[in-house]
């Protein structure tokens, strides 16, 4: 056999068709209207969810030592809710989360009252929260907040709860620490928590990965915290609404209250864990070099099924593609496997998406490039089209 025909200019031509594909169907997806559907699926679909799912199955989860969940789901009035908080601080936690906005001043003015007692009492252990709102796009900053009412009389730690697109995207995998707020830099809830149990954590303004690794939180409902109070005293609590639609939003491991995803961003804050994207020129090298070695695949396949042409079974699998989608799957089951086995060593997540589009054009680009070749030998004979390892005997 001569090797050198599996470095054959052929399969190089067939490699950049593949690219060439790929560029002109994310043009269109981007600049044709009715099209931006696909590009937003595409967008909104990560391995790293396959990646965190199967890193849940068939192991029991780590439960938290540090952080407990306090569920408010089922408290309304804010005499109630005053009255929580101030049991908690009675437990003494080291700091408390609260993920609550009481916007305005109700006509509850006893409740008010209370509130307001009770976040002095919480004093500097307290970090609540507050929504950015209307982003400027020209400014590349928000342009206002919804506090919570007493913000404005007391001297309260806040944190923005918005997540990257403000909560819209459909699947909720990256947070930010630092936004801007008008002329001033605003922190994230989950960075101000972390912030007060080590000082040391630094902000950046980089949108970061949640780990959403094989970890549970405890969850304790606000009625039973007498019963638990050994998930209180010297905890990280953070404090909200498990169970409100409203709040509801999907995250790599399936459904889940905004409250628990920022338990999540907080964990990977104190962590330090940095889930790295590997840079896009290595995303497309690699995904050269993938294609590259499927096409010599779907090459040596070929070869392979012509001396067995006569078998009726191997004729069957080829002229049918089984042959072909076979080993295209056991390719991208190994890539599949190597991506995830480098997520979970390193916390390198590289584009294996970009690999998957690129080898669906792959086919095409064989399949287009040997109609060429095949169609012009009839009639045109050239030392292009005879040396063509394409071409038919």
């Amino acid at each position: 056999m001569n090797w050198k025909v599996f470095f054959h200019r052929d399969h190089w031509i067939v490699t950049i068709l593949s690219f060439v594909f790929m560029g002109v169907l994310a043009y269109v997806t981007v600049n044709v209207d009715f099209l931006n559907p696909i590009e937003q699926a595409f967008s909104n679909y990560s391995l790293s969810d396959m990646y965190y799912q199967i890193d849940r199955q068939g192991s029991e989860l780590e439960t938290s030592e540090l952080i407990t969940i306090v569920d408010m789901t089922d408290y309304y009035y804010r005499g109630d809710l005053a009255e929580i908080l101030m049991k908690i601080n009675d437990m003494e936690p080291q700091a408390v989360g609260v993920d609550i906005i009481f916007e305005g001043v109700r006509d509850d003015a006893v409740g008010n009252e209370l509130l307001q007692d009770a976040v002095k009492e919480l004093g500097d252990k307290a970090i609540f929260t507050m929504k950015l709102r209307d982003y400027d796009e020209d400014k590349e900053c928000f342009t206002h907040v919804t506090r919570s009412f007493f913000a404005d009389s007391i001297n309260v730690n806040q944190g923005y709860a918005n997540f990257p697109d403000n909560m819209e995207a459909r699947n909720i995998r990256d947070y930010t620490v630092t936004q801007q707020l008008n002329d001033s830099a605003v922190y994230s809830f989950p960075y101000m928590v972390a912030h007060l149990m080590d000082e040391n954590i630094q902000p950046t303004d980089k949108v970061l990965h949640i780990d959403y690794s094989n970890v549970a939180f405890p969850v304790v409902k606000a009625s039973e915290l007498d019963e638990h109070e050994d998930l209180i005293t010297g905890h990280i609590l953070m404090v909200g609404t498990m169970h409100e639609e409203q709040d509801m939003h999907l995250s790599p491991i399936g459904k889940m209250a905004g409250l628990e995803m920022q338990t999540y961003a907080l964990k990977t804050i104190l962590e330090r864990k940095v889930i790295r994207d590997s840079p896009e020129w290595a995303n497309y090298l690699i995904a050269f070099i993938v294609c590259f070695l499927i096409e010599l695949s779907l090459y040596a396949l070929g070869l392979f099924s012509s001396k067995f042409d006569k078998k009726t079974f191997i004729a069957f699998f080829d002229k049918s593609g089984l042959l072909t989608t076979i080993v295209v799957v056991l390719w991208l089951i190994c890539i599949n496997w190597i991506g995830y086995v480098v997520f979970k060593k390193s916390g390198i997540y590289f584009d294996t998406v970009l690999i998957l589009a690129l080898v669906a054009m792959l086919i095409a680009a064989r399949e287009l490039y040997e109609a060429f070749i095949q169609s012009w030998a009839i009639n045109h004979k050239n030392k292009f089209i005879e040396s063509s390892i394409f071409k038919e005997d």
